[in-house]
């Protein structure tokens, strides 16, 4: 008989997992070094990009069939093996000689980043009671934040003082620590033992299919984006992506323990949440590489600025988390999520009406909303789709999370950039000035970010409990009435 584990193994548990979402969450210092890496190993910015593309395209498209093995071989037997794997290649960037190698260590951090973001959700969800999930998920998520807050504020200082290599060797005693206190701490009940027979009927050959062909449409949407979509890769990319993905569906159907039950594509309450969370990250997303050139170079603030500005949307962020876990747990999660998603539509509507004339306290109204709406939603969603698959398969629901924000962090730097591009040089040829062609451009991006939202509002609504007899007795946690 499984016992439950008692509260501090279930607080030790959670931290544990925080310390890994938190590690994941510093490689943003990654972005503030490029230029340094740039000059180091004298290549090119278009070049050196490929350090962020190799990173989060094989996160990305590895998370789900990494979830699908730890379910298989053990949540905190892969949890603990991410962050070996994370601490390694963070260890050995710092010290590589050559931009080849930096490139293949970064898709050899991508591993672990992937069973990290993949089994945080997995390990909390397994270690707290359904009433408590979202508030846990929560606090994680926001534990984990605090990495984007420190590598923001530390990033540069630790370029400008030692270099580039500084911020992956940076990492190594915090590493080092998330490890020996999940080895030491982090205990789950007995189902997390291996299962031979689950290890055994493991499905290899869907979780590469699934790899290849995420893959193959993450370097479509990034190369598409980047260099245009006329390129005579483009369409090979694309036809090896469909072509994985349907010899996926074609495995998937046949193998014992797929990567992915298809039937859960059907679910009442997954598919849905799983593209409201791609709709909403498409659309928040722009604040990270559009925002950026408005507010430097039409408001003329600092890069600081910038920076604090940032800082302010994480901080909102944390702090939104476990509300929206808390507010998970007392009603059904879908009303949090479409109150959230409210929140961001209305901040991206605010930020669309910004102009050359407006101040940087109006900037930074609009990101406090985004960054409540995103927290509010991430932990809301989050309680949804774990609380949809099945106990056993907490590994796969902790890739679909974050698979959905990975995918959608990929559409829209490839599509939203292309489409605010293209919008620039139509706007060129109706104006006479560049400031108003971006301003104007700026605007029609944001209000097509904006009607993303909406729809996400809209497809949320399907979310909600269907209407039941007043007599009938009424489920009082969320996994009964999402079943």
């Amino acid at each position: 008989m499984k016992t439950q584990p008692d509260a501090r193994t279930r607080w030790l548990g959670l931290f544990a997992a925080a310390s890994g979402i938190y590690l994941t969450a510093l490689d943003i210092t990654v972005n503030v070094a490029l230029p340094d890496i740039t000059a180091n190993f004298g290549t090119d910015a278009v070049t050196i990009q490929w350090i962020i593309i190799f990173y989060v395209g094989a996160s990305t498209a590895m998370q789900l069939g990494l979830g699908g093995a730890a379910d298989a071989f053990g949540i905190v037997r892969m949890f603990l093996f991410g962050l070996i794997a994370y601490t390694v290649a963070v260890f050995v960037i710092g010290l590589a000689d050559s931009l080849g190698l930096v490139f293949g260590l970064r898709v050899f951090q991508a591993v672990g980043n992937a069973l990290l973001l993949a089994l945080g959700p997995a390990i909390v969800t397994r270690l707290f009671p359904p009433d408590f999930r979202g508030r846990a998920l929560g606090i994680m998520a926001a534990l984990g934040t605090l990495g984007m807050i420190t590598g923001s504020l530390g990033g540069g200082l630790l370029v400008d003082a030692f270099g580039w290599r500084a911020i992956f060797l940076a990492r190594v005693p915090l590493c080092l620590a998330a490890i020996g206190f999940s080895a030491a701490f982090l205990r789950l009940n007995d189902s997390n033992r291996v299962n031979d027979d689950r290890a055994a009927r493991f499905d290899l050959r869907g979780a590469f299919a699934l790899f290849i062909g995420i893959a193959s449409l993450i370097m479509l949407l990034s190369l598409g984006g980047r260099h245009g979509w006329t390129a005579f890769y483009i369409p090979i990319l694309g036809v090896a992506s469909l072509a994985s993905l349907f010899v996926f569906a074609f495995i998937e159907k046949r193998a014992a323990r797929p990567v992915l039950d298809l039937s859960l594509l059907r679910h009442r309450v997954l598919a849905p949440a799983i593209l409201t969370s791609m709709l909403i990250s498409v659309a928040t997303f722009v604040n990270w590489f559009i925002l950026p050139f408005f507010v430097i170079d039409e408001l003329g603030a600092s890069a600081g600025i910038w920076g604090v500005l940032l800082l302010l949307m994480t901080l909102t962020n944390a702090a939104a988390s476990p509300v929206g876990g808390w507010l998970s747990d007392r009603a059904h999660p879908s009303y949090t999520i479409t109150a959230s998603l409210a929140v961001s539509t209305l901040a991206m509507l605010w930020l669309s009406a910004l102009d050359s004339a407006s101040s940087i306290g109006a900037v930074g109204i609009g990101l406090s909303a985004i960054g409540i709406g995103m927290g509010l939603f991430q932990s809301a969603n989050a309680n949804l789709i774990m609380g949809s698959v099945p106990a056993d398969r907490l590994g796969m629901g902790g890739g679909i999370v974050g698979l959905s924000r990975g995918l959608g962090t990929v559409f829209s730097v490839a599509l939203i950039g292309a489409l605010f591009a293209a919008r620039r040089t139509a706007r060129d040829a109706d104006t006479t000035s560049a400031a108003d062609a971006f301003a104007l451009a700026f605007r029609d991006t944001y209000l097509t970010a904006a009607a993303l939202s909406v729809i996400a509002i809209i497809l949320s609504l399907t979310l909600w409990p269907r209407l039941r007899l007043r007599r009938a007795k009424q489920p009082s946690r969320i996994d009964s009435e999402m079943r």
